[in-house]
């Protein structure tokens, strides 16, 4: 259960359409007071919180007011000598508001009034359509280009102001209003509320605290810190462990940026992120392993999951550093690689930097995706909640405390980064109290390798767990440091290769230690999940078994699935991404009930054909499994939604040569065009199945599964399968092109970002390519336990797809490809593999929303 921050006691501010009551004096009924309008009574834009004063309509004078004070101009308008003498005006009780009623009268369009200097009445009431017409000024709107008198409150309604144009708008509906508009976007996408921050709207909100605080807006702290002024600071948190066998705790070296008001008492939480590719990386190391090969024939093993489990090590720790002495910090110089991090700097938040081990400045060795990587992740959160000890160097032990921080920690990042988020979340760690992992590893065996295939991400054959750690492994880039550990980290990557085993892709205890998934139960934090859904690195199946974990645990969680491939979002168009995330560390790191965990959908996932956002309860969309049977007529291949009465064989070869496939000089798209672009065409190496044209627009969401049954005349063979959209079109890509350049504006002199959307194909294609799967035909039963083939005789193979949303258009089709070799994905052999596939006895069931049948 989350506290209420108190709106009165705080002088922080939370908006939401529920209403406070509170009891007259008779006892016998009660006043509502709108939090709105006891909310902008403390902001200093209603003057009074009663039930008479909330019933009455505001004036000329009361609303123009307002917005001299959002202009910063009622200071001037305070001291302005006018010709005009209100003092025997009825309502004016100081020479400060005869002041006011001037300058209003004097300076109209400052405060955004249309009045008529020959008939000036303060007191005159403003209906809503008066307020509006001042809302969109504010918001930077302009009349005759933008909206009319006569469309007023349709185009208020129109970009999202609650304008009703019913019932008297009284000074109760004036509050509920100018809240409204207070959150809105202007007409620049801006924040209006962040606009005002930046004119210097309550920039004195700190101004005579002991102790600095927050101020929070719509839910989520506003950006009223300045990030030129943030302390920066580096550690060196000591792990427990030594990796790196010099008998002494490896250091993980971390860097800080706070705001200063932490170091007048301010507490603050924080956000971090855990990068093996900071502060550099060893490009040149990075040399792919071989991929035109033979595939290897295992022994039949029948092993049991419980004979490769992996059981933690016990491992003596040595002792930690005695502390020499202690310092108050550990300033640096400032430095920069906050990105989109430096957004919430202004806003309140630590954010926190670490390579971890084996990284330059650190200590330790990488070792990709171990339950050592996990270890010094998590002491860093250690540190931040006091649990364990960093220094201000390497050699002195003296020692620096995280007194700054609440204690309550988030973390976040794209593809590694999110990984080590979800590593540390396995761990339970206390403090940990979130994570945001976009593209992220969840089980690194699934990463490189699918159902006993070394199958690693799109783009990167040959890549391997071996690979990475050499590439992220940058203490190489110290000649001073390295020559200590190059031998033990020379013999662990010889290790590394031999464990990963790339000649069977079997899954092993070396890859159940990296399968995060088995610690599932573990997670206290909460969860929100960001993947594209055309991400071929870190593939969709990742975030799927993931989600299915969290789901088991009932562990709080969202997530997000956008159309791109392995990118972050933070400024993509559609979708206000940085306001959900601030609400969400708000909620989770500030205790800050804002209802997020209601107003955020379960999941929101972004349709392929429109770019819309879409809404559910859930991932996958509600669906229904539907088969489709394979047929063949002699001539095309079809999908159809009964099974063929006849006994139907068709032979396929695995031969790259048949595609013309250049091992020296690989063209993967033309390949892939050769394979799949004409579904109808008869080919010696692959088989296509095509459904009859979609009468709607179908949605599959979830995991496409196939069920093959064939013969081989090989010992082993890879198995691949394509689920095809066919049909032309100008379909949207996954490059994009930028909409609004500085289009966000983090606040607090943090830095901009443009916004971002996805460029639409300028001719149009004939296919996409859904989703894929692929399968060692040895590994039928599971990825660990190895079958013998006999050649000539039949097997089933079931093999699951990655899973997907996916919107077929009306008029496009359906396809099936099944292949062999997947020139982009597996091991390519030069074995020529011959197929016998039975038709008749094989289909693909795709999970459909709704459970419509397509014929």
């Amino acid at each position: 259960m989350k506290k209420i921050i108190s709106i009165i006691l705080t002088l922080t501010f939370v908006f939401c359409t529920t209403t406070v009551t509170y009891a007259t004096n008779s006892g016998n009924s009660s006043e509502i007071i709108s939090e709105e309008m006891t909310a902008m009574n403390n902001l200093g834009l209603i003057k009074e919180v009663t039930a008479k004063y909330a019933l009455e309509q505001p004036t000329r004078v009361e609303v123009a007011t307002i917005i001299l004070r959002l202009s910063g101009l009622e200071e001037k308008a305070k001291s302005f000598i006018g010709e005009e003498n209100f003092l025997d005006y009825e309502s004016v009780n100081s020479v400060e508001e005869k002041n006011i009623l001037a300058y209003i009268k004097a300076n109209p369009k400052s405060c955004l009034m249309d009045i008529d200097e020959n008939n000036f009445n303060p007191n005159k009431a403003i209906d809503e359509q008066d307020f509006y017409k001042i809302a969109l000024k504010l918001l930077g709107y302009e009349q005759g280009s933008d909206y009319t008198d006569e469309n007023v409150m349709k185009f208020a309604t129109s970009i999202g102001l609650k304008a009703s144009g019913k019932d008297k708008f009284t000074n109760d509906r004036l509050a509920k209003a100018l809240n409204d508009c207070l959150k809105s976007k202007t007409k620049k996408h801006r924040e209006y509320f962040e606009v005002l921050l930046e004119s210097g709207f309550m920039m004195d909100f700190n101004k005579d605290k002991e102790v600095p605080e927050i101020l929070v807006f719509d839910g989520k702290p506003q950006p009223i810190f300045k990030h030129d002024d943030a302390i920066y600071e580096k550690v060196y948190v000591e792990s427990p462990q030594d990796t790196d066998l010099d008998k002494k705790r490896d250091l993980i070296e971390a860097w800080i940026k706070r705001p200063i008001e932490t170091e007048k008492g301010m507490k603050v939480p924080v956000i971090f992120e855990v990068s093996p590719y900071r502060p550099v990386t060893n490009d040149d190391l990075y040399i792919t392993h071989n991929v035109d090969e033979d595939l290897t024939i295992s022994p039949e093993n029948n092993i049991k999951y419980e004979d490769i489990k992996y059981i933690p090590e016990e491992k003596a720790v040595v002792p930690p550093r005695k502390i020499t002495s202690k310092a108050k910090n550990a300033k640096v110089e400032p430095f920069e690689f906050g990105g989109w991090y430096n957004y919430f700097i202004p806003r309140g938040y630590a954010v926190v930097f670490s390579g971890g081990i084996g990284t330059l400045g650190s200590e330790g060795l990488v070792s990709t995706g171990s339950v050592d990587e996990t270890i010094s992740t998590v002491a860093v959160i250690d540190w931040l909640n006091g649990r364990a000890k960093a220094f201000t160097n390497k050699t002195d032990n003296i020692e620096v405390a995280a007194d700054w921080c609440t204690g309550n920690v988030g973390m976040s990042g794209r593809s590694y980064r999110g990984t080590l988020a979800i590593a540390a979340a396995t761990t339970g760690v206390e403090g940990l109290k979130t994570i945001v992992p976009e593209a992220s590893i969840s089980n690194w065996y699934d990463y490189y390798r699918a159902n006993g295939l070394a199958a690693p991400a799109l783009g990167w054959q040959g890549d391997d767990a071996d690979l990475l750690a050499t590439y992220c492994m940058s203490r190489m880039q110290d000649p001073k440091d390295y020559p200590k550990v190059e031998k033990l980290f020379e013999k662990n990557m010889n290790q590394m290769r031999s464990n990963q085993d790339r000649v069977t892709g079997d899954y092993n205890k070396f890859w159940d230690e990296r399968n995060y998934l088995n610690n599932a139960s573990k997670i206290k934090a909460s969860v929100f999940i960001v993947h594209g859904l055309s991400d071929w690195n870190v593939r969709s199946k990742q975030f799927d078994m993931l989600w299915k974990e969290l789901e088991k645990y009932n562990v709080p969680r969202k997530i997000i699935l956008h159309q791109g491939e392995h990118i972050s979002i933070n400024n993509l168009e559609g979708i206000d991404y940085n306001d959900i995330m601030s609400k969400w560390f708000a909620y989770w790191l500030y205790d800050i009930d804002n209802n997020v965990m209601d107003d955020v959908p379960t999941a929101t996932i972004q349709n392929n054909t429109s770019l819309e956002w879409e809404k559910f309860n859930n991932w996958p969309v509600k669906s229904q499994g539907v088969k489709f049977y394979l047929d063949n007529d002699g001539k095309t291949g079809m999908l159809k939604s009964t099974p063929t009465k006849k006994d139907l064989k068709e032979a396929f070869a695995d031969d790259l040569e048949l595609a013309q496939f250049n091992r020296e000089r690989p063209d993967l798209s033309k390949w892939l065009d050769t394979i799949v672009k004409k579904p109808e065409e008869i080919r010696p190496d692959r088989l296509s199945y095509l459904s009859d044209a979609i009468t709607e627009d179908t949605r599959i969401s979830g995991t496409i599964n196939v069920s093959i049954k064939a013969s081989i005349d090989q010992p082993t063979a890879n198995i691949s399968a394509m689920l095809v959209d066919y049909g032309s079109e100008y379909r949207n890509t996954i490059e994009t092109e930028v909409i609004y350049p500085k289009g966000i504006i983090y606040g607090g002199n943090a830095g901009s970002d443009d916004v971002v959307n996805f460029i639409k194909d300028t001719k149009k294609t004939d296919y996409k390519v859904i989703s894929r799967g692929w399968m060692d035909a040895q590994n039928r039963v599971s990825n660990y336990r190895v079958d013998t083939i006999n050649p000539g005789e039949e097997y089933t193979f079931n093999l699951d797809m990655q899973p997907m949303d996916y919107t077929v258009k009306e008029g496009h089709k359906i396809g099936l490809i099944i292949l062999s070799t997947d020139a982009e994905n597996t091991i390519r052999p030069f074995k020529t593999t011959n197929f016998m596939f039975n038709t008749s006895e094989s289909f693909v069931e795709i999970p459909i929303v709704n459970g419509v049948k397509k014929k």
